[in-house]
């Protein structure tokens, strides 16, 4: 009679009990890191500066942003920085086209190598008005100038001008280049609402203007100067 040999091995297809713990575990493990993120996650979902409550409910208000808040500080000094420097357009205009580094260095301001800004005044007749654009303007005609000149009557604003014609900004008062071009984008929003704010600029075609404002002299543009202006009188 053969030997009856017992094989200690499980039989084909079923399942040793360490496989069968090894799910339960994992899933375990998986529920405790759930809790564990539910009660301190290691990450906090924040709006960007500027823009807490902005989609809040109906009593919320959205937060000042941060160029805004700087807008605020110099905003009021802008106004008697204009009063005192600056030049007559009629008279420096000329100059500038004649020889814009010696002009640049004798009215207007610059940071590095950038082109030069000047900050200006004028008197003229609005002879038209160009709403084709976003950028729109109002052509003006000055006495004693061969070439109109363009006011920036929005609601698209170009250039840095304004922000870069006073002393009253300087890029080392930055942490970078975004901070920076946000001021500019305030301050121009901040001037036309300012200018225009007792005659629309619709309105002013045909019409003799007093304007103070600055501009940024581009010696390889054909195009008139733009200038971004910040008070404009009848």
């Amino acid at each position: 009679m053969p030997a009856v040999i017992k094989d200690s091995r499980s039989p084909a297809g079923g399942a040793s009990p360490k496989k069968n713990r090894l799910p339960v575990a994992i899933a375990a493990v998986v529920v405790l890191i759930g809790v564990l993120f539910a009660i301190k996650p290691p990450f906090v979902v924040r709006p960007l500066p500027g823009r807490e409550g902005a989609t809040g409910g109906a009593g919320s208000q959205p937060t000042e942003s941060s160029a805004a808040k700087f807008v605020d500080g110099v905003w009021d000094k802008l106004g008697s920085v204009f009063d005192e420097k600056a030049q007559d357009i009629a008279k420096i205009l000329p100059e500038i086209r004649a020889d814009p580094s010696a002009a640049g260095e004798k009215y207007g301001r610059r940071e590095a190598t950038n082109p030069y800004n000047y900050m200006v005044k004028g008197t003229g007749k609005v002879a038209e008005i160009n709403t084709e654009s976003a950028a729109g303007t109002a052509m003006v005609e000055i006495p004693g100038l061969s070439e109109k000149v363009a006011l920036q009557i929005g609601p698209v604003v170009r250039g840095t001008a304004l922000r870069d014609a006073t002393e009253l900004v300087s890029f080392n008062q930055f942490a970078n280049q975004l901070d920076y071009a946000d001021v500019s984008k305030e301050m121009n929003s901040r001037a036309l609402k300012t200018a225009f704010s007792a005659a629309p600029a619709a309105s002013l075609a045909g019409r003799t203007v007093t304007f103070y404002g600055a501009f940024t002299f581009d010696p390889h543009s054909k195009s008139p100067v733009l200038i971004t202006p910040v008070k404009i009188s009848l």
